[in-house]
């Protein structure tokens, strides 16, 4: 073997025809010597070594050939004729026929000193080594994919030890971090098409394997290899890898956009197309929700932001037991009403006009809307037939698609798909049979609706703001499978809720967005997509179908090993988003991400993505809350729990598996989960609608919220730094034992803001900050309206701290809620304090520990919290403080 590896392997004389053909028999004869090998003595009967070795770099194993071929000898043959191609941990490939003990036989091909054994070991290191550099390199960044970890167990057995959920989050969109570049866009233009993979439709990535000096490539998904296509040829260097991989961005970066051919077009771009649906019955009147919706809209147009430019259209239809359209033609003096009744016989009053060119209406628009409040101040209709409207405006826009925004203030109690607000029942609440209300009541009518809308590519998004029950469990699905939102604003009331009514109105229509996409999820081979979530629809198997996409838009995939197929070394994942930018260009947007698979379970503990886990862990407590109920979901987050505590016990030098638990505790604790009846059942829907959707970063926020104070807030925090970011207190951990009764605290869990302010407080921070000289004289609604607008030092750098958190959180609007210590809302505040007991659970985050099990040898829990280490109780610490008493544990 050893001598004719070598002969094979010598280019240095010019080969001959003859002399081809006998290497092409020697290389038979070869393949068969070890064939026979393998059957003797199996899989330790032979390692290969050197130029012998498939394939230098782990990663998958190209399929067994059926002849000879000059590029080498197929490895490791399975019983099965699997390819078990030695990756960083030993080899993976199947066990051979079983035979009897025999000696090993070693290739060892010339020029190698040293043992063969280390030999080997340090070779694989060394290409594991270069292999996790090319993945903190390639892959797709942060922002856009995170995995529950980083390092994923090779075998059945290995997965088994792991208490993670495995899976991976995506955000394709995502806005970017400062000083990140722009995802590049790659045209293919010159090539002629996009060079994908011809078996599973993969795109080109940095991770495929290129061999013949460039002249074919093999899929890093699923091993196929095939022909590089001439125009896109180039040669390879010493590595392997081709020479001009750092000028082309798809292959040396994780995430690109790719301008689409025509091939990709089943019909011209869709143009941006906004129709607002607008409830005008009593209800949105005298609460002020059609004057802040009608502000709000006006506000975006004027501003200029609304991305699209010439191509955006927009239509407006109001109603209440009626539908009101409205014929918005540039040419008429003002826009004319016209109304259908009739919600059983539904029909488009005219063919045209009710959606037109907002560069050319925009004068009639911007009238129209500002004349409603006027046209309906007076009504005294206080039912509304939602399900109609919907149904209309379906009717108007099905022809070109777009963005339905549709504002409900009252239960949908007449016309199609009607609903009876005595469904609510609070004596549920808090029991196994709160699942009941959480569930689409009747034949999951609003789902079919949405059922009906995407394939005319029409999303959904919900504003809804009732004072009373409104039945969200069943209207919520009209969002959720278009590939929605839901904005919920309970007891809503324009003196209080506008601001952020209106950011996050106007946010909706001016963030980055694409239309009519469609996304596909690719892993490789040995894994398989388990379950998809997120709001999307499922076409066919596998097809993702988001009719408006936009960089706040998170999906996750839950993973899982294939059974009776060893997975590659490496587990790859691609996504590919397919979407129409506002400008009318098809684009598809690429992330490509890398990990490798190990049987070492420490690897894999110290990859663990704890925020990503969290995320992965909520999700599945919700399908399993909304399958059985909601005692169910919080067993499996216990189970979780228990699991990653025994774990840590065995690893105990594992951050990851000290700072989960807290995450979980937080999950149990939340609004989302928490067994009591205090927490609507509309409030509870609205909540695990926006779990779905939520980025990792908010989600985590959600679980474990940031405390930090102000009072004592250092100068740094006052004035920007080179990038305009402010620096933010350090972070206190979530306990009242970090808090004293002179200070002020900022708590912020990725959709409210609360601002609790100690009865001790300093009459100088407060003059300063809000105006008011003393504790009692402070006027808490008028206070939020203040904060940081007066021209004093201390007032400033308070209002920047609270600006740099609303920065740092794009969506929701962050508002902001100001208590003092005594008051009856200060309870929000302090269920958020989830390592002390709250009326989520009675326990705090020690001795919820404990009961999962955790020990330790010095008989202390591990560093509570995930936060930085807080000074110890005494005059300089949290606890006491200068100028305040302690505060109560039990607050």
């Amino acid at each position: 073997l050893a001598q004719g590896a070598h002969w094979l392997k010598d280019d240095s004389q010019p080969i001959a025809g003859n002399q081809s053909t006998m290497k092409c028999h020697a290389l038979w004869l070869l393949y068969l010597l070890y064939s026979q090998v393998w059957a003797l003595h199996g899989e330790n009967g032979l390692t290969l070594r050197g130029s012998l070795a498939l394939s230098q770099a782990p990663g998958p194993a190209p399929a067994p050939a059926p002849s000879p071929a000059l590029d080498g000898v197929q490895p490791d043959l399975g019983p099965e004729g699997q390819v078990g191609d030695a990756g960083p941990d030993g080899p993976d490939g199947p066990p051979g026929p079983p035979g009897p003990p025999g000696p090993t036989v070693m290739v060892a091909m010339p020029g190698m000193p040293g043992m063969p054994g280390q030999q080997q070991q340090s070779g694989q290191d060394a290409y594991s080594a270069q292999f996790l550099k090319d993945v903190d390199t390639f892959n797709s960044p942060a922002h856009f994919v995170r995995c529950s970890v980083s390092r994923l167990p090779n075998s059945l057995s290995a997965k088994q030890r792991l208490s993670i959920p495995l899976g991976v989050v995506l955000q394709p969109l995502a806005p970017l971090p400062p000083d990140i570049e722009p995802v590049p866009s790659v045209n293919f233009g010159v090539v002629g098409t996009i060079v994908r993979c011809k078996q599973c439709r993969t795109y080109v990535n940095p991770f495929v394997q290129w061999e013949a000096n460039g002249r074919r490539w093999n899929c890093n998904l699923c091993g196929f290899s095939q022909l590089t296509p001439d125009p896109y040829y180039a040669s390879l260097d010493e590595s392997g890898k081709r020479m001009d991989r750092f000028q082309r961005a798809e292959l040396h970066k994780g995430a690109v956009e790719y301008i689409a051919p025509g091939e990709y077009m089943v019909r011209p771009p869709q143009p941006p197309v906004f129709m607002f649906v607008i409830d005008v019955s009593y209800t949105s009147v005298v609460t002020g929700l059609l004057q802040t919706v009608v502000t709000s809209i006006v506000e975006a147009i004027q501003s200029g932001k609304i991305p699209g430019g010439q191509r955006v259209q927009v239509g407006i239809i109001t109603f209440d037991t009626s539908l009101h359209f409205y014929n918005l033609n540039s040419n008429l003096s003002q826009p004319q009403m016209l109304v259908v009744s009739d919600l059983d016989d539904l029909f488009l009053p005219l063919p045209d006009d009710i959606l037109v060119p907002l560069a050319e209406s925009e004068a009639a628009i911007v009238n129209l809307l500002e004349s409603l409040p006027g046209t309906f101040g007076e009504t005294k209709v206080n039912e509304s037939c939602l399900g109609s409207a919907v149904r209309g405006a379906f009717m108007a826009m099905k022809h070109i698609g777009g963005k339905l925004l549709v504002f409900g203030a009252c239960i949908p109690s007449v016309g199609e798909l009607a609903l009876k607000s005595t469904r609510d029942n609070p004596r549920l609440l808090g029991t196994d049979r709160e699942v009941e209300l959480l569930r689409p009541a009747g034949n999951d009518g609003y789902k079919e609706l949405g059922k009906e809308l995407t394939p005319a590519q029409i999303s959904v998004e919900l504003f809804l703001a009732p004072q009373a029950y409104m039945d969200l469990a069943s209207i919520c699905p009209l969002a959720k499978f278009t590939g929605g939102d839901v904005h919920y604003y309970p007891q809503f009331n324009i003196n209080t809720c506008f601001e952020k009514f209106k950011s996050e109105l106007v946010h909706v229509l001016t963030r980055y967005m694409g239309w009519e996409a469609v996304m596909r999820i690719r892993v490789s081979r040995g894994w398989k997509i388990t379950k998809f979530d997120g709001h999307l629809f499922i076409r066919g198997q596998d097809l993702l179908v988001v009719p408006n996409c936009h960089q706040d838009q998170t999906f996750a995939i839950q993973i899982d090993m294939e059974e009776n197929v060893t997975p590659d070394p490496v587990l790859y994942v691609q996504s590919a988003l397919l979407y129409t930018n506002s400008e009318g260009e098809r684009r598809i947007r690429v992330h490509t991400w890398a990990a490798m698979t190990t049987p070492n379970f420490n690897d894999i503990i110290g990859s663990i993505d704890v925020q990503a886990s969290a995320v992965m862990m909520s999700h599945q407590a919700l399908d399993q809350s909304l399958k059985t109920n909601q005692t169910d979901g919080r067993n499996k987050l216990s189970s979780f729990c228990q699991q990653v505590v025994q774990a840590g016990n065995l690893c105990p030098q594992s951050d990851a598996l000290q700072f989960l638990p807290l995450y979980i505790m937080g999950m149990l604790k939340s609004a989302a989960f928490r067994a009591t009846n205090d927490i609507s059942a509309d409030l509870r829907t609205y909540i695990w609608m926006r779990l779905e959707t939520m980025s990792v970063s908010q989600s985590a926020a959600f679980f474990n919220p940031r405390l930090m104070a102000l009072h004592s807030s250092p100068e740094e925090c006052r004035m920007p730094n080179d990038h305009g970011q402010i620096q933010l207190p350090e972070m206190l951990n979530l306990t009242s034992e970090s808090m004293t009764q002179d200070g002020v605290y900022l708590l912020e869990d990725g959709e409210s803001m609360y601002m609790w302010i100690g009865r001790a407080v300093d009459s100088n921070f407060l003059q300063a900050v809000f105006g008011m000289g003393s504790f009692d004289q402070l006027d808490v609604l008028a206070a939020e309206s203040v904060v940081g607008t007066r021209n004093d030092p201390l007032s400033e750098k308070v209002g920047n701290i609270i600006r740099q958190v609303r920065s740092e959180r794009p969506t929701p609007f962050l508002q902001l809620q100001i208590m003092r210590q005594g008051e009856p809302k200060e309870a929000k505040f302090f269920a958020a304090l989830i390592e002390d007991r709250t009326v989520g659970m009675q326990s705090t985050y020690t001795e919820f520990l404990q009961r999962m099990g955790y020990r330790s040898p010095q008989a202390t829990p591990p560093q509570q919290g995930g936060m930085p280490q807080m000074p110890p109780p005494g005059p300089a610490g949290m606890m006491g403080g200068p100028g305040g008493p302690p505060m109560n544990r039990g607050y």
